[in-house]
């Protein structure tokens, strides 16, 4: 990829454009064209034909994201970089479904724009060669599950962590686990191991690490599952970036039967990384209103970076009888299918205390069969029911 490649920027406000155009430069960018919004951004752009347009979002937006569409349109290979002082939900999903491939908080300092660019590129280079045949190697993969919720508190990483501890006991396949929760970061701390490196170490060598070194970065819990836990410290999520991430996930698809990828209650460019490189994403919601509002807002996000509705599958947890909600009432606001749910149990609560995945610590508790179904399911093998005595003696 060439060093100085050459970028336009489209912002209306000449002192916002002024500053950005800085942090392109000193990020060693040639900043080629220069526009505010409109008919002027198009005629530029289509003139100029850079490696990438970075636009920025304002109150009110629709003639961002009018201008923005319109730049798609005209230059359907060139990525566009949205920056905005707006950081909610609906801000960012706006700008996807107006065709940005990343989202970066106003203003973008030097190393934000440099990474998300380079990202960017390396994802549509990709892209591009899936499109055309061309992959480098025929080598294959494991199945990557992404557990993703557009808010916190609803319980993914349970989900997550009993998921791949369920797949690792009763299909007797090899699975890994990848704590990318860039706020919490739980996963050890809920299956009770040392965390003595992190996913953070790895970005750190990420030139040297390969499928068989990656796993000296690994930790192996007793169920067999192993894992590669988040960082001890949230600030060093800093340092790594889409290329990062997508190289840690294939590599651990290389040499294992299931990667499952857990993710935080918000939408950043990593997570964008975990969804892109999933073959199946689990989208949990819990019963409340507020939960099926920012569900239905990752739907819109997830259909307009042209998700297939086959690859999400929809989760219910928590679900129990007092819910004001019903199940059918989710699909009918949601207008999708939910895939499974999972009862509330105050099991769960008991287990992650004590670092125990539930699926292991009482296997027979209402959430344990949930959630075990869910991974016989997704495997697409048949789960054998095992009698009373059975249940009784722990057969």
């Amino acid at each position: 990829m060439p060093k100085n490649l050459e970028v336009v920027v489209v912002d209306p406000d000449v002192n916002s454009r002024a500053d950005t155009n800085r942090a392109l430069t000193i990020a060693r960018f040639s900043v080629s064209g220069e526009a505010g919004y409109g008919i002027d951004a198009v005629t530029m752009a289509k003139d100029k034909n850079p490696d990438i347009i970075v636009l920025s979002m304002e109150e009110p937006v629709a003639r961002a994201t009018q201008t923005m569409s319109s730049l798609a349109d005209a230059l359907p290979e060139t990525p566009i970089i949205v920056y905005s002082s707006l950081s909610d939900a609906a801000s960012v999903r706006r700008a996807m479904v107006s065709g940005a491939r990343d989202y970066l908080v106003k203003p973008p300092r030097p190393e934000e724009l440099a990474r998300a660019i380079y990202s960017v590129l390396e994802y549509e280079e990709r892209r591009r060669t899936r499109l055309t045949g061309e992959t480098a190697s025929s080598a294959a993969r494991g199945t990557v599950i992404t557990v993703f919720g557009a808010k916190g508190g609803i319980g993914k990483t349970t989900i997550a962590t009993n998921l791949a501890t369920a797949l690792c006991k009763n299909t007797n396949s090899s699975v890994a686990i990848v704590d990318m929760d860039t706020r919490f970061g739980d996963v050890a701390i809920m299956m009770d191991v040392v965390v003595e490196f992190s996913i953070a170490d790895v970005g750190r060598n990420i030139e040297s690490v390969d499928r068989e070194s990656i796993g000296d970065y690994i930790v192996k819990h007793g169920s067999g599952v192993e894992i590669l836990p988040a960082p001890l410290h949230p600030t060093e999520w800093g340092a790594l970036g889409r290329q990062h991430i997508s190289k840690v996930i294939d590599l651990l698809s290389q040499t294992h039967d299931y990667v499952v990828v857990d993710t935080p209650g918000a939408f950043n460019e990593l997570v964008a990384t975990a969804l892109e490189s999933a073959n199946i994403i689990l989208l949990i919601t819990s019963m409340d209103i507020a939960s099926i509002k920012d569900t239905a807002l990752a739907l819109e996000m997830l259909r307009a970076a042209a998700v297939s509705d086959d690859k999400v599958k929809l989760i219910i947890n928590h679900s129990t009888s007092s819910n004001s909600l019903r199940p059918e009432d989710v699909e009918r606001v949601l207008e999708y299918e939910v895939y499974w749910r999972i009862p509330h149990d105050v099991a769960v609560s008991n287990s992650n205390q004590l670092g125990q995945p539930i699926v292991l610590a009482k296997p027979y508790a209402r959430a344990s069969r949930a959630i075990t179904d869910i991974a016989y399911s997704l495997s697409g093998l048949r789960r054998e029911r095992k009698g009373f005595l059975d249940r009784v003696l722990g057969r």
